[in-house]
Parts: C-alpha cells; sequence; structure tokens
C-alpha cells in the first residue's frame, strides 16, 4: 500500500502558499506618466490640424492651427508703429541745432548784448519744449514696444503647441470647425513612463515607501510580464470610504508595449 499522506500533505502547503501569495498582491491600473487635455485660450476657427491620432510629437511641436490672418496683420501693424523712429530722430536732431543757437545767444547777449535777453528766453522755451516732446516720444516709444509684443503672444496663442514629448491619443476637432476657449481639442500622453495606481490595506503601505523598488506584474497583450517599479507616493492618509491607501508605482516602457489602461499587479512578500 502506498504512502498517499506526503502527496496531501505537499498539495495543502501549495495551496496555503498560493492562498497566502494572492492575499499579498493587490490589483491596480496602469496609466501613462504624463497626460494632457489641450485646449485654446480663445475662440476661433480651425485653420489645420497638423498632426493625426497616433503621431508621435515632441515638446513644442505645433498640433493645431487657428485661422490667425487678422492676428498676424496687427502683429506687423505694432511692429511698423514700433519701427518708425522718424519723429524722435528728427526731434533729437532739431535739439541739438536749437541747443547751439541757444548757446550762442546766451554768449551774444553776455558778452555783447547783441541780441535781446526775449530772444534767448524764446530759444530757452523752444528747447526745453523740444526736449519734453522727446521724452514724451520715447516713453511712447517703450509703451509701443509693450503692445508689440502683446500682439506676438497673442499671435501665439492661435497655435495649440504640446507642452510634452510623447503620443496623439485623441483630436476631437478637425479643420473648419469651430474651437471654443477651454474646451478639450487634442489629447496627448507620454507613456515612455508609466505608474500604477494602487488602493493597498494601511497594514501593507506602511511596508512602502518612496523610492523603495517592488515588483510588479504588469499585462502586456496576452501575458503578464516581471517589471520592477519604484515607489513615487503613499498618501499620508487612508480613504474614509474604503480604508485604503493609494499608491503610485512607476516603471520604464520605452518600447510601448504596456498600454496605459491595463491592469497590474504588485505582489507583497
Amino acid at each position: 500500500m502506498k504512502n498517499t499522506t506526503l502527496p496531501i500533505i505537499c498539495l495543502m502547503i501549495l495551496f496555503v502558499s498560493q492562498m497566502s501569495y494572492a492575499a499579498n498582491s493587490v490589483e491596480g491600473i496602469v496609466k501613462a506618466i504624463h497626460e494632457v487635455d489641450l485646449a485654446f485660450q480663445l475662440d476661433g476657427v480651425i485653420a489645420k490640424t497638423v498632426v493625426k491620432e497616433g503621431a508621435r510629437v515632441k515638446q513644442g511641436d505645433i498640433l493645431i492651427q487657428l485661422d490667425d490672418a487678422l492676428q498676424k496683420l496687427e502683429v506687423a501693424r505694432r511692429e511698423a508703429i514700433l519701427k518708425d523712429r522718424s519723429e524722435l530722430e528728427s526731434n533729437k536732431k532739431n535739439l541739438l541745432i536749437i541747443k547751439e543757437l541757444l548757446n550762442s545767444s546766451r554768449e551774444l547777449y553776455q558778452k555783447m548784448s547783441a541780441v535781446s535777453r526775449d530772444e534767448v528766453m524764446n530759444l530757452e522755451m523752444q528747447y526745453h519744449s523740444l526736449d519734453g516732446r522727446i521724452e514724451v516720444a520715447e516713453a511712447r516709444k517703450k509703451q509701443e514696444q509693450i503692445e508689440y509684443a502683446i500682439a506676438k503672444e497673442m499671435l501665439a496663442r492661435y497655435s495649440l503647441v504640446s507642452p510634452i514629448t510623447g503620443v496623439v491619443t485623441s483630436i476631437k476637432h478637425e479643420a473648419g470647425e469651430w474651437a471654443k476657449t477651454g474646451e478639450t481639442i487634442i489629447t496627448a500622453a507620454d507613456i515612455s513612463t508609466c505608474y500604477a495606481e494602487f488602493n493597498v490595506e494601511e497594514k501593507l503601505a506602511r511596508s512602502l515607501r518612496a523610492d523603495k523598488q517592488v515588483p510588479l506584474r504588469v499585462r502586456e497583450g496576452d501575458t503578464l510580464v516581471q517589471k520592477t517599479g519604484k515607489v513615487t507616493y503613499v498618501s499620508p492618509v487612508a480613504d474614509k470610504a474604503s480604508a485604503l491607501v493609494r499608491v503610485k508605482v512607476e516603471f520604464e516602457n520605452r518600447n510601448g508595449k504596456v498600454v496605459p489602461g491595463v491592469l497590474a499587479n504588485m505582489d507583497f512578500r
């Protein structure tokens, strides 16, 4: 008669081990490290969509362009006004001439009385008046510089620029459609790095700390892939309803095989 006690004990140990393993494993959701919903800061008609869904973009790339013809004209007008210094330069030249005349008249008046005091005072008035107009004109040029900068900044807002390097995941409006201020037009995500978000029991969360390396199992297609993640956040408070602690674990996804939205498991051993 065969001894069946040993196989049964082995099966029981394996079963208990699996139950313990499952009890110390938590399930979470994978998310992109950066996902941004982009919108215009002003209303306008979309002139062209520069990219398509799925396109890879770099930080600073233009994604969508509004019709900016009128604003370009405004920038050109402000630039022309700013560069026009003809009146200012003319007044400066005239001021030098009047200054020479004034100095000569003062000398003639003081030494020879060849000119009257009224003539000297009249030249002084002209000099100070013109000097004041030059100061006003220089102050106006500073104001024109600011107005030109404002016009250029407004022109820049007609272009929707990517703040991250990543992939375009959604485009909600196409060329010819009206874009409203603050309405999401395009979504981009950086999936080169992802993080898994878990809700963990408080007793398990106590074993976690920022920068700790932890094992993960992340789904890639039909298979679960082993990865090493780094804890980046452990909430200092538990959720009032569930008494669970929110935890974020970051991991690399340079090949883009892990799709945000899939499940991930973190094991506590």
